[in-house]
């Protein structure tokens, strides 16, 4: 559909003529997953699929949310006193809330003061399929509602600032995530992919080989990673491994070791594949065998509240076995495996490339367990009908793969 279209969609809703047009585009990621969040680097690139938030300013106190996938129902936020709080299982439009409560706080906004807005929605992204449909929309509203409450956009808050601003913003409904989506798709190029690096955000541009062609196929199958603790729970696994590792290696603030990068900065700047000999050093229980809470605890010398507190988040406060071993060794084989991969695209090695593809698929698959039998066989048929490299992209347990001919 075309932005005129769009545009003609919000008059007849809204009687009047959209004062903003915004577009974020969605995302794949060629390598790298599941370690943004362990403060690794990912190699990225962005889509033509996009979300696109028409604006104008509303005379009524709320938020009127359209959605031009009749699907997703129609919604009025009414904007009180009170702060809307966030939420664990969140509605479509409450991606859009976050994103606004996001710049309503990075600007010191009073809500009282806030303007309202119509909102009509358009997406080209399939949602809850692996390429980033909901931080396109967290993204897209941020940015709607700076413009919407300054008249400006890129000159109220960089784009660096604005991939920063919605990572920490997506917390509102209920995901612990660690900036992939946020940054590529605010930072993106035409034509090339990045390398993003975290704390402090940076981003390199990596050219692909001219002869490398990538395609996104989805499994049949979808997740929406915000209904569930599958993606918390693996975020809490990878911390509780590098806080282990800490106390076993002699560190005395074990509780502010977040990630498994903290880690290898703290014992040297050990390199990933370093880091993979000090798991199997320090983690003695074999990969296919979970540590209980008890095991935890004993680990660590704390108690349950410092448990909770310093290790868990709001959807795992519950849980009772934790996969740590094998989660750490896929973050630190993938985040290897990510700069091997930018080397070859240097080089312009296809084979290469295909090689590290295939191998992060395996990892996903049988170390992190965020694969699933539809995404195990469509990566199959894709070998075997000759492609070079295959693996999920996005979150797993459902959704897509990226391919490589």
């Amino acid at each position: 559909m075309l932005v005129d279209d769009l545009k003609k969609a919000f008059r007849e809703k809204y009687n009047t003529d959209p004062e903003f047009v915004v577009r974020c585009p969605g995302r794949v990621n060629l390598i790298g997953e599941h370690i943004d969040y362990s403060h690794y680097s990912v190699l990225p690139m962005a889509i033509q699929a996009s979300t696109f938030i028409l604006a104008a300013k509303s005379e009524k106190n709320q938020i009127h949310f359209f959605n031009l996938d009749k699907k997703f129902k129609e919604y009025t936020h009414e904007i009180t006193k009170e702060m809307w709080p966030g939420t664990t299982h969140p509605e479509w439009y409450e991606y859009f809330l976050a994103g606004w409560r996001g710049v309503l706080e990075r600007l010191s906004i009073d809500i009282a003061s806030s303007k309202g807005m119509n909102l009509l929605v358009y997406g080209t992204i399939p949602p809850a399929s692996g390429v980033s449909s909901s931080s396109a929309l967290v993204c897209a509203a941020a940015l709607t509602t700076i413009a919407m409450q300054t008249g400006k956009s890129f000159e109220v808050v960089s784009r660096s600032e604005l991939a920063e601003m919605t990572a920490k913003t997506e917390k509102y409904v209920g995901t612990e995530g660690g900036g992939m989506d946020q940054a590529i798709e605010c930072l993106a190029e035409k034509g090339i992919a990045l390398r993003i690096d975290f704390h402090p955000l940076k981003w390199t541009p990596v050219t692909l080989p001219p002869n490398a062609l990538f395609a996104v196929l989805h499994c049949g199958v979808t997740m929406n990673k915000g209904a569930t603790s599958y993606y918390n729970q693996r975020v809490v696994e990878c911390r509780i491994a590098a806080q282990i590792m800490a106390k076993k290696n002699g560190v005395k603030n074990w509780k502010e070791v977040r990630t498994l990068r903290d880690l290898a900065r703290l014992l040297g700047n050990l390199t990933p594949d370093q880091m993979v000999i000090e798991v199997e050093k320090r983690l003695e229980k074999p990969a296919d065998q979970f540590y209980d809470r008890k095991e935890i605890l004993q680990a660590l010398e704390t108690n349950e509240q410092d448990f909770i507190q310093y290790s868990l988040n709001d959807k795992t406060r519950d849980a009772q076995e934790f996969w740590i071993k094998k989660r750490a060794l896929h973050v630190y084989s993938e985040a290897a495996r990510v700069f091997h991969f930018e080397e070859a695209c240097r080089q312009g090695n296809t084979v290469e490339l295909g090689k590290l593809m295939k191998e992060s698929h395996t990892s996903c698959r049988d170390l992190f367990e965020c694969s699933c039998p539809e995404l195990d066989e469509t990566v199959e048929k894709c070998l075997k009908a000759g492609c070079l490299g295959a693996r999920l992209t996005g979150a797993g347990w459902a959704e897509r793969a990226a391919v490589l001919e």
